[in-house]
């Protein structure tokens, strides 16, 4: 019986193995994936402590509490958040030096924006009581009268000529009333006021720079005790000891030991060192670590669940049940394959790992500034090659340097390459060019939005009407042409088909005019003889051409008969054909027909022969609206009309603005319900869409930062720098370029018009429109309509920089906390959904430096600006500091690089403003002025002579598109000599100055810098110049740890102490076990 047992026994046995052979492979890696998740969930369910929903949500906000910028009560064992009002900026060097030196930057800035607001205060003055801008858009033509386009005002209402261009009066004054006094009077006052408000910028940031920065940081250092004030980094040293290399960090200490015992004044102190932290070789793997920590702690979150459904029968809790289980699973699948990964830093302990880095912490600050002192010299290569025997460490020269705060940390790149790093640093530098050309393209579009559509130049008649009161009009030869340059084997009005020409007095069909030099076939106005008398007051001094079918005019020119040298002449467009002859005698042309600009023909005094041809005269839409309309005329124009075409007909449109002027904005909003509103309404619907698209232009540029933000912090990340300040160094210069860019250089080169490119620059014409715009200089309509949106981005970045992050902090965030919390049952992640979000120090400076650069830049033409900076200074210091203090979670202990650097940047604002103001205030159109003393000077130092500089603006202003073509760079080279101006006399001085000043910066930093900096160091040294610490404190390690306690720092260098890595030092624990548990079996 008992062997048919074991027969039995060893059939069910065979039968066994016969069962397992039929299963396949998969089912046995089923089985063995099922069984190793169950032990690790056996495992992991050990260490498990399950909290309820009330507790968490405690425990989370109090860890909200604790990470933001509050201070601890330990009487009531809670925390309190600071008082924005109370909380002086001082007190914020606590949270790291950079901070408090943004804050004090950004009140400065303001200070000093104020005071150039005074001192330019004269020229804003003038700027608004000019009458020089005259738009059709009330909007536009406020702002424009803020700038120096505005300046003066010529006596009849309307410059027609250069010479009363540039005597006309310092300011409008009432008809009849005589000029007070010129504006060359004022001219050399007004660049005088610019240049004193630059000098003061510069002077300012010199001093911060200099003499503040440094300051504060000594102040700093002795009114708040860091961690780094204890401690030394050392990026250099042995990575591999020969021997008993899982004792490093015990070594390190014992060298440290006895560099303080060898010193002249010895400290025999045994407890001098604290803390010892080594950083490990993991490959780059700190990120996947922290990854498999993110999924434990998920993971977590899922067994915790799996435990509160325990027991639960009903068919909603089987489902959650089986949806957890399966979350889990994935989990653990996610955690072997980052183990697979892992699987050379699995077999490794840590103390088995390569060094890379230290930080050594010590007892007392004057230890650590001993051992400072002591290795000065070894961060130069040249001189760690003859290190001290004592100073090494195992035989090896290391690099002592000053330690950056904990928290200032990046400890997933302390272990990456140098030279990868590099290498990802070039690539990100190819990816942020990509990235500008696709939003300029962006951009691009968006500006061509803001110049509002002119209206058509396609009429059915063209007139041509005398401005003279000297001469009466006499012509023998009028040519239009469809092309803005006069060509003649273009569009001209010789191949257009005619119905007649006409005047007041009679039509004349297929009438032929002289060619040539010749006048054989001439017409004399009607006005030359006996003038009727007309009611309207309608003149006879012009004569009309009337084509079959509209013709688009964009140039034209005359051939004045020698006896009637008209000195301008205005062109008029008429949508419909002349009425008849009969009612022709008193026919005022105003009345019924679109006016163009007034073209001064430059007609000399006499000429020698019989004919003068006038120069190309472009045909462009008068919107000065120099003539009255009456309500009568609008109205006929109004019902002769279609609708589309209203808008833009300039009759209705002077009509409206006058309205606008007596009626006010009211005219502009809908109801529609009166005649003259009825008459304005499509005129008001565009100008309401032209200040819409004025917005949305300016609104484009603030969301186009706002991407690069978030594009530039990822590219930086990916960089893989070694601390915090470093990623946000890096994203500053990123961002402020990019914004800086889109805000305030993008736009002038959109609108700028060049005739000629160089080869190399000729895709930018192409992929991003630069030089194609209508502006080849500074003037009147480039400050109404590129300027004013520049005015209005600038104004709009006051709110829509400081805004955000608070909308974030106290809505946004918290919103998100009540959504994600919801199920949360892990106390690590749910505290992570609670933390308050950073407050971001690399944007804020990038966009409170784009804001100084663009004042900066273009302060001197818009002076308003400097109101503009004044406002942000104020809006900004209080909104982030509410901000900061109330809303965000405590910041990395920036240190000052980043103000230096933003302050390195600042004398390259203020030469953009030289070169500005120096192109503006110098061009005489806008500011007339006389050649100063110092004009040899300025023919010294540009090549230019002053013959050459009259001859070259002569020939290029007078000249066809062609010639204009040709002398483009002559010009601007011309142009430059303008700075010998009594207007710009100490802007060519600055300027100078700035030119030699970079030359012998670049020289020095890119040649010689490089090879003396070591020799320079050890001179300064030798003669006691390094002036040593910036702070000898006596501060000790129990008193940091109190400190740190009260306001929640960490002072520890270890990875386990900072929170920021919880999930990657559960992680390698987590390893760790795993690994001895395999060794073990």
């Amino acid at each position: 019986m008992a062997d048919e047992s074991n027969k039995d026994g060893e059939l069910t046995t065979v039968a066994d193995v016969k069962v397992q052979v039929e299963k396949t492979q998969k089912e046995l890696d089923q089985d063995r994936e099922e069984n190793e998740f169950n032990e690790h969930v056996m495992e992991v369910r050990k260490g498990l402590e399950a909290k309820s929903r009330d507790e968490l949500k405690k425990l989370a906000k109090r860890h909200m509490d604790k990470t933001a910028c509050t201070v601890y009560n330990e009487e009531t064992d809670s925390y309190s958040y600071r008082s924005c009002c109370k909380t002086g900026v001082d007190k914020l060097g606590m949270y790291g030096v950079g901070i408090c030196l943004y804050f004090q930057f950004i009140r400065q800035m303001g200070i000093i924006f104020l005071l150039c607001a005074v001192i330019t205060g004269g020229n804003l003055y003038l700027n608004m009581k000019g009458g020089m801008v005259d738009d059709s858009s009330a909007f536009y033509a406020f702002l424009g009268s803020t700038t120096v386009a505005n300046l003066g005002a010529c006596e009849s209402g309307q410059c027609n000529s250069d010479e009363e261009l540039r005597s006309r009066c310092a300011w409008k004054v009432a008809e009849g009333e005589p000029c007070p006094a010129p504006l060359t009077d004022f001219s050399q006052w007004i660049g005088l006021a610019d240049g004193v408000g630059i000098l003061f910028i510069m002077a300012w940031g010199l001093w911060f720079q200099k003499f503040w920065i440094p300051r504060t940081v000594r102040a700093n250092d002795a009114a708040n005790l860091a961690p780094s004030d204890f401690a030394i980094d050392i990026p250099v040293l042995p990575r591999k000891l020969a021997e008993d290399h899982t004792a490093y960090e015990e070594k390190l200490r014992q060298h440290f030991l006895d560099v303080l015992k060898s010193l002249k004044s010895p400290i025999d102190d045994p407890d001098a060192i604290k803390e010892v932290s080594a950083i490990r070789e993991y490959d780059g793997a700190i990120s996947k670590f922290m990854e498999k920590g993110e999924c434990l702690q998920q993971q977590h979150g899922n067994l915790i669940k799996l435990v509160e459904l325990e027991g639960k029968e009903d068919p909603k809790s089987k489902k959650q049940h089986e949806k957890h289980t399966k979350s889990a699973k994935t989990k653990f699948g996610k955690m072997k394959a980052i183990d697979k990964a892992l699987a050379h830093q699995a077999s490794l302990s840590d103390e088995d790992r390569d060094v890379v880095r230290a930080f050594v912490t010590f007892a007392r600050e004057e230890y650590k500034e001993a051992i400072m002192d002591e290795y000065r010299f070894s961060r130069f290569f040249l001189f760690r090659c003859c290190q001290d025997t004592k100073l090494r460490f195992c035989g090896s020269p290391i690099k002592v340097q000053q330690a950056c705060e904990p928290t200032d940390l990046f400890w997933e790149n302390l272990d990456y390459a140098w030279w990868a790093r590099e290498i990802r640093k070039g690539i990100v530098i190819l990816l942020s060019i990509s990235i500008l050309v696709v939003c300029s393209l962006f951009l691009v579009y968006f500006q061509s939005m803001k110049s509002s559509a002119s209206g058509s130049n396609d009429q059915i008649s063209w007139v041509v009407k005398s401005n003279s009161t000297d001469h009466c009009l006499g012509l023998c030869d009028v040519d239009f042409f469809g092309d803005k340059a006069c060509k003649a084997d273009g569009d001209t009005s010789n191949d257009w088909p005619m119905v007649k020409t006409f005047d007041a007095v009679g039509d004349y069909q297929n009438r032929t005019w002289s060619s040539g030099s010749s006048c054989t076939s001439s017409w004399t106005s009607p006005a030359c003889g006996v003038q009727p008398s007309c009611d309207n007051e309608a003149s006879r001094d012009w004569i009309g051409f009337e084509f079959q079918e509209p013709q688009q005019a964009q140039c034209f020119q005359l051939k004045l008969q020698a006896a009637h040298l008209v000195g301008s002449v205005q062109l008029f467009g008429c949508k419909s054909p002349p009425p008849a002859l009969a009612e022709r005698s008193c026919w005022k042309v105003e009345d019924h027909c679109e006016p163009m600009e007034v073209s001064d023909l430059n007609t000399p005094t006499t000429i020698s022969g019989a004919v003068f041809m006038s120069d190309n005269q472009p045909v462009v839409q008068d919107t000065s609206c120099s003539m009255t309309v009456s309500e009568e005329v609008a109205m006929e124009r109004f019902d002769s009309l279609i609708s589309g075409e209203r808008a833009s007909n300039p009759i209705l449109s002077c009509f409206c603005q006058q309205q606008l002027m007596e009626v006010g904005p009211q005219l502009m909003l809908p109801p529609y319900d009166t005649d003259v509103k009825r008459v304005c309404e499509e005129w008001s619907i565009e100008q309401n869409l032209a200040i819409g698209q004025l917005l949305g232009a300016t609104a484009a540029v603030l969301v186009l930062n706002q991407v690069l933000l978030m594009v530039y912090q990822a590219l930086s990340k990916w960089e893989r720098h070694e601390t915090e300040s470093e990623v946000a160094q890096s994203q500053f210069w990123k961002l402020f370029l990019a914004q800086f860019l889109n805000t305030g250089v993008l736009v002038l080169l959109v609108n700028a018009s060049f005739k000629e490119l160089p080869a190399i620059l000729l895709p930018l014409r192409t992929v991003l429109n630069v030089g194609t715009g209508q502006y080849d200089d500074f003037s009147v309509s480039w400050f109404v309509s590129v300027g004013s949106g520049l005015c209005l981005t600038i104004f709009m970045q006051v709110f829509s920089t400081t805004v955000p992050p608070l909308v974030m902090a106290f809505f946004v965030k918290p919103c998100m906390a009540c959504f994600l919390a919801r199920g949360e049952v892990v106390e690590s992640r749910m505290n992570r959904i609670y933390q308050l979000p950073e407050w971001n120090l690399a944007l804020r400076m990038a966009q409170t430096l784009t804001v100084v650069f663009v004042i900066c830049t273009y302060s001197s033409g818009m002076p308003g600006l400097y109101i503009v900076g004044f406002t942000y200074s104020i809006v900004a210091f209080w909104m982030d500091k509410w901000c900061l203090l109330a809303g965000s979670a405590k910041p990395p202990a920036y240190n000052e690089t980043i103000i230096k650097n933003t302050m390195n940047f600042l004398p390259v604002a203020a030469f953009l403003h030289t070169i500005i103001a120096g192109w503006t205030l110098g061009n005489q159109d806008l500011l007339p002025s006389a050649w100063s003393q110092l004009a040899p000077l300025a023919e010294m130092a540009f090549g230019f002579t002053i013959a050459d500089y009259e001859e070259t603006i002569t020939a290029y202003r007078n000249g066809s598109d062609d010639t204009k073509a040709q002398l483009q760079y002559e010009y601007f080279g011309a142009r430059l000599l303008d700075f010998g101006r009594e207007s710009c006399w100490l802007l060519l001085l600055i300027f100078l100055v700035f030119c030699v000043y970079y030359i012998v910066y670049w020289t020095v930093s890119l040649f010689l810098r490089p090879f003396i900096a070591p020799f320079l160091f050890a001179l300064r040294d030798r003669l006691n110049c390094n002036g040593g610490s910036a702070h000898k404190g006596d501060g000790t390690f129990e008193e940091l740890v109190k400190e740190c306690g009260t306001h929640n720092v960490v002072y520890s260098y270890k990875l386990a102490a900072n929170n920021k890595y919880r999930s990657a030092w559960l992680a390698i624990s987590h390893t760790a076990q795993q690994a001895k548990k395999s060794e073990s079996e």
